[in-house]
């Protein structure tokens, strides 16, 4: 308890603040730790599901033996992108960085889009690109995580025969990327949640359409860190749009 408005009171203030801000960092770090070995442990305990009952089940046939393992395959690889994404944001949160520069969005994009086409081709779903010669201030592997993440969201939880937009607008200080699609869409509550590190709108459907629960808040920390800022919303007629919007001039702290 603090009285008085002396010089003494304004440090206990501070003091308390510090200690405030602590315990939110270190419950968040609990949280985090917490939900990050959730995860690793579902994927884990199907492999060990799947391998022991291979091992124990006499005289079973090649083709169950091909599932399980083609199982353990697909939960293997799951793991994989788990991996990858907590390392992603490990280095976010270390807040070591390459150097920017002036990235041009098109043929970034369409690396990630040759990436996702065969996945977008299997589900029906068309991607449309209405990109003009806009460029960000990003790193390239940053760029290609920001479009990538975002578009393969559009495309999987996307409808059978839907379709995912993908447009830049390049303006004098910023460039605005969109990307939308009339699919499954994002109810209204959770349009806040969604940059939350593990935070699944459905939890069983993200995980059966290969979701980490990661790659939204990667995207999130990636552009705030480029001084930009992304937004989701609802499209009335069905479906969900995202808009990033980030600085496409560098300024004199990002020139080496």
């Amino acid at each position: 308890d603090i009285r008085g408005r002396d010089e003494i009171a304004q440090i206990g203030h501070e003091f308390n603040s510090l200690t405030d801000r602590l315990q939110t960092t270190e419950t968040a770090r609990r949280r985090f730790v917490s939900d990050a070995s959730h995860e690793l442990k579902t994927p884990l305990a199907a492999i060990r599901l799947l391998s022991d009952s291979i091992l124990q089940t006499e005289n079973i046939d090649p083709e169950t033996t091909k599932e399980f393992v083609t199982d353990i395959g697909r939960e293997a690889e799951r793991l994989s992108r788990i991996t990858e994404d907590l390392l992603r944001l490990t280095r976010l949160d270390s807040g070591v960085a390459e150097t920017p520069g002036r990235i041009p969005v098109a043929p970034v994009l369409e690396r990630a889009l040759k990436m996702l086409r065969p996945v977008a081709e299997e589900k029906e779903v068309e991607i449309l690109i209405v990109c003009d010669g806009a460029e960000v201030v990003s790193t390239e592997g940053e760029l290609y995580q920001i479009l990538y993440n975002l578009a393969e969201n559009a495309v999987k939880y996307n409808r059978r025969g839907g379709f995912v937009r993908i447009q830049t607008q390049a303006g004098a200080e910023t460039t605005v990327i969109t990307v939308e699609d009339n699919g499954i869409g994002i109810p209204d509550g959770d349009l806040n949640n969604v940059f939350k590190r593990f935070y699944r709108v459905d939890k069983a459907r993200s995980r059966a359409a290969g979701g980490t629960g990661l790659g939204l808040s990667i995207v999130s920390d990636t552009v705030s860190r480029r001084g930009g800022a992304i937004r989701a919303e609802s499209i009335p007629e069905g479906g969900t749009r995202f808009t990033v919007t980030m600085p496409c001039l560098e300024r004199e702290e990002d020139t080496p």
